[in-house]
């Protein structure tokens, strides 16, 4: 066991088995002459010769068809595209003919061919040099893709790939390349693709990542152990084929899913990680995706690319909020939901004695200035109401039925001059009238907290008391 670099891990597995086996060859562009624009075939010219490792021109579509050839042929091919962001232009011979090749011949034909690319951010190579295309190819059955996140899986999952009888797609994080270091076993030890590995135990909370991700996930969940939240990562090593057997037992025994991925977030692979867990009915509360924003490219500046980049802060950030998650109908769901966090704030207004229809208009109008107000809240987030239904509370002769958005408590004369409402289930503002003094009342209105805040309540008081105003000055007449 020797601790390599993953760079390292990759130059051993091509330098081991093209010794071992005549039929593999490299082919890409810079890889013989250059050893590679990561060097990651550094030495291989001078060892297997011209025949064997290949500089092809500048041309992806080129490299891949070639490849497509050769392994039709009987060979073994290793074609590196140097970045990840040009292999689309390789897609035809990948998904229309190396994909389909064992299917559409009834199994006459194979592709045994590699594709080794570098993706991912955080390496500073601008919207050109830094995309994560895993979601295109995942979605393309007959190729295998594996993504390996640490040098000992680096090189076991390329001998693999080199000798199986399909086309793989390799896809190799750049920032892991030099920044990640570790042990590596002796001799020819093979990860086989379509295997998961549990890269951290944990009971809480399961995440699934690969490649740099998987090292910003481990730091969050080592991070959190402190805190009592214990976080099980699980490697996924390969995309495709995933292995459910490995993510649903996890999934089982934790019964909450984070996903983190670098690639953006619509259409990602989280999204497909997401579906088997609901299939599969393992999960108590909503599954939680870190990703990056759908945006066209890596960011040029350093500042942003980090801004837009998943990393261990953020990754920390979604876990908490995950295992604070309360499951549907439970009771601790049940009482939280009837446990309503309330805040209050109070105001003096003058009011005349006759004010119930005024003061029904202007809640209409405040609601409607202070949709907040006007809501309901749920656990999935936040509705706001497009009609304001005031459940109407004026004491014991005509108690509120309920069914309404808002709440309005007032008790004329009879009632306190002071009193905090109570929110009621399935809406987030109560407002209480006092009893008329000398012209003045107070007003009090209770909020949820989790909907409304301080600013919105002032607002909606704001609202609520200049639409009052309004309605009692004297009217103006206009001659004409």
């Amino acid at each position: 066991m020797r601790e390599l670099s993953v760079i390292e891990a990759v130059r051993e597995a091509l330098f081991e088995e093209m010794a071992r086996d005549p039929r593999v060859l490299l082919l890409g562009e810079d890889v013989a002459t250059l050893g590679g624009v990561f060097r990651a075939s550094e030495g291989l010219l001078e060892r297997f010769g011209p025949e064997r490792v290949i500089d092809m021109p500048m041309a992806e579509t080129g490299i891949a068809g070639v490849a497509v050839g050769l392994a039709m042929r009987g060979l073994r091919p290793v074609a590196e595209i140097q970045f990840a962001d040009f292999i689309h232009a390789a897609m035809d011979h990948l998904v229309g003919e190396a994909a389909k090749m064992r299917w559409r011949t009834a199994g006459d034909w194979t592709c045994p061919m590699v594709i080794r690319t570098a993706y991912g951010g955080g390496f500073r190579g601008g919207p050109y040099h830094s995309q994560s295309v895993e979601a295109f190819y995942t979605h393309a059955p007959g190729i295998k893709v594996v993504a390996p996140s640490t040098p000992a899986d680096a090189k076991g999952l390329l001998l693999a790939a080199i000798r199986d009888p399909d086309p793989v797609l390799v896809l190799e994080h750049k920032r892991t390349y030099r920044l990640i270091r570790g042990p590596v076993p002796d001799g020819d030890v093979v990860v086989p693709i379509g295997s998961a590995a549990i890269a951290r135990p944990g009971n809480d909370i399961t995440v699934l990542s690969y490649g740099m991700m998987l090292h910003e996930s481990l730091a969050a969940a080592n991070a959190l152990a402190g805190e009592g939240i214990d976080v099980e990562v699980v490697d996924l090593r390969t995309l495709l084929p995933l292995d459910r057997t490995t993510i649903l037992r996890s999934l089982a025994k934790t019964r909450r899913l984070c996903v983190v991925h670098e690639d953006t977030l619509t259409m990602g692979l989280g999204a497909e990680l997401c579906a088997l867990a609901a299939e599969a009915g393992v999960l108590e509360v909503p599954p939680v995706r870190v990703a990056m924003p759908d945006l066209p490219g890596i960011p040029v500046d350093d500042v942003l690319e980090d801004a837009v980049l998943p990393n261990r802060a953020t990754i920390r950030a979604a876990l908490v909020r995950l295992a604070g998650a309360v499951p549907a109908g439970s009771a601790r769901r049940r009482a939280y939901d009837a446990s309503i966090p309330q805040a209050s704030s109070v105001v003096e207004i003058a009011l005349p004695e006759e004010h119930t229809r005024a003061a029904l208009d202007a809640l209409v109008v405040a609601c409607r200035a202070v949709p907040a107000c006007n809501a309901s809240f749920a656990w999935s987030g936040i509705v706001n109401h497009a009609q304001v239904v005031v459940d109407c509370d004026f004491g014991p002769a005509a108690p509120a039925r309920g069914g309404g958005t808002i709440t309005l408590i007032d008790y004329g004369r009879e009632g306190a001059d002071l009193a905090i409402p109570f929110v009621r289930p399935g809406q987030t503002a109560a407002l209480r009238i006092g009893a008329v003094r000398d012209g003045r009342a107070f007003v009090a209105c209770s909020v949820d907290h989790r909907a409304v805040d301080g600013a919105d309540v002032g607002r909606f008081l704001a609202a609520f008391t200049t639409e009052l105003e309004r309605a009692r000055a004297p009217e103006t007449v206009h001659a004409g």
